[in-house]
């Protein structure tokens, strides 16, 4: 069975693609086959997908389909997920019952969180959201918070700091999360590839491509890792 992961913020333009992208990129470099949805009906997945078609780019081990309702989800899953290793979802950003449906098929939900209330609210809302699921269908859905879009004077925002004491909170309320440890930076190559330059991985090793590099493969290790933990750790 492959791994499934899934990228949900109720806020648009959170991005859950990038993150999306730069995780499936690292899988499929190390010879794992990723099948990414696109359930957004924005289609900013497709849309890669497909510029990088149409400029020759077209990453290896990685296959792209859309998905954008309740039936279309489950019949790709059942369907074609057996043939893969990983699957990664891009959730709508607004609130849904196709959410529901991409949480409840998913083994980790992963939620990007900048600094900025909206964003940090959004998050904890997927929070509440797959503890729910998790309670009402018995299942144990890990759900992870990834710091995303940082800048060094970023770092010194009221936002930015409330992030962590925020996830704390909700731990203390008795909710299965985590924050990782792992955060990824605000960088031109991020936006650069989504222009269907295909993955990260693919790019000319350049100073900033290495330490980006290093930096999705870090949080992929983290999320591999804490996966396997699982709600054990979330709720120490």
């Amino acid at each position: 069975m492959p791994r499934t992961y899934a990228v949900v913020s109720n806020k648009g333009g959170a991005g859950k693609t990038t993150i999306a992208t730069l995780i499936a990129g690292e899988y499929a470099l190390s010879d794992q086959r990723v099948l990414m949805i696109d359930a957004d009906s924005r289609q900013n997945l497709a849309g890669w997908w497909k510029l990088c078609h149409s400029k020759g780019n077209v990453p290896d081990n990685i296959e792209v389909t859309i998905a954008a309702t309740q039936r279309a989800i489950d019949d790709v899953l059942k369907k074609l997920a057996s043939f893969f290793d990983v699957v990664l979802i891009d959730a709508p950003g607004v609130d849904s019952v196709l959410q529901t449906t991409i949480i409840r098929s998913s083994d980790v939900v992963l939620s990007p969180v900048q600094p900025g209330i909206k964003e940090i609210e959004a998050a904890g809302q997927t929070v509440a959201e797959v503890n729910d699921i998790n309670d009402r269908l018995g299942l144990s859905i890990v759900h992870m918070n990834v710091r995303t879009r940082i800048t060094l004077p970023g770092r010194n925002l009221e936002a930015y700091r409330y992030i962590r004491p925020f996830v704390a909170g909700l731990l203390d309320a008795n909710y299965h999360t985590m924050l990782l440890e792992t955060e990824l930076y605000e960088r031109n190559i991020y936006r650069e590839i989504q222009n269907g330059l295909g993955t990260l991985q693919m790019q000319d090793l350049t100073d900033s491509v290495r330490k980006a590099r290093l930096e999705v493969k870090a949080l992929v290790d983290e999320i591999d890792i804490r996966r396997v933990a699982g709600p054990a750790e979330a709720a120490a």
